[in-house]
């Protein structure tokens, strides 16, 4: 075996270490967020740092980057930017995922005992009807 192939990964060995599909790794390589650093008779080799390049990917992924924000993280020099952003989406999201559980525990808990017979959730499809957001349609439902 030569040298530069000792030193390297093969797709499957990098598939192993990692826990991400071949499949998946040569799509990474199609989108540049996971390159080989080598061929050897026409097969993708890998340096041994891809496996903690693939851990990020795959850490940033878990935490709701997309991959092409992914691709801007790791190529850009607006990480602090991204970050900014990310968290204001959750932050949104977070607070959407709120407004929900609270209507549902209502639906839950409703006096009229089937959320389609209350008055209170009536008035919430039609106040978004009207372009009133879900939150705007529940506090005046309340």
């Amino acid at each position: 075996m030569s040298e530069p192939t000792r030193a390297t990964l093969s797709i499957g060995e990098l598939a192993e270490r990692t826990g991400v599909p071949a499949t998946t790794l040569r799509y990474y390589d199609e989108l540049g967020l996971v390159r080989p650093s080598a061929r050897a008779a026409g097969r993708r080799r890998y340096a041994t740092s891809a496996v903690r390049d693939v851990g990020m990917i795959v850490f940033l992924r878990e935490i709701g980057f997309s991959l092409a924000e992914i691709e801007r993280f790791i190529t850009g020099p607006s990480r602090q930017e991204l970050i900014e952003r990310k968290l204001a989406e959750l932050a949104e999201q977070q607070h959407r995922i709120e407004v929900a559980r609270t209507a549902l525990e209502h639906g839950r808990q409703c006096p009229a005992g089937e959320p389609v017979r209350c008055p209170r959730f009536w008035s919430i499809v039609e106040a978004r009807q009207r372009g009133l957001s879900l939150e705007e349609s529940h506090e005046r439902a309340h």
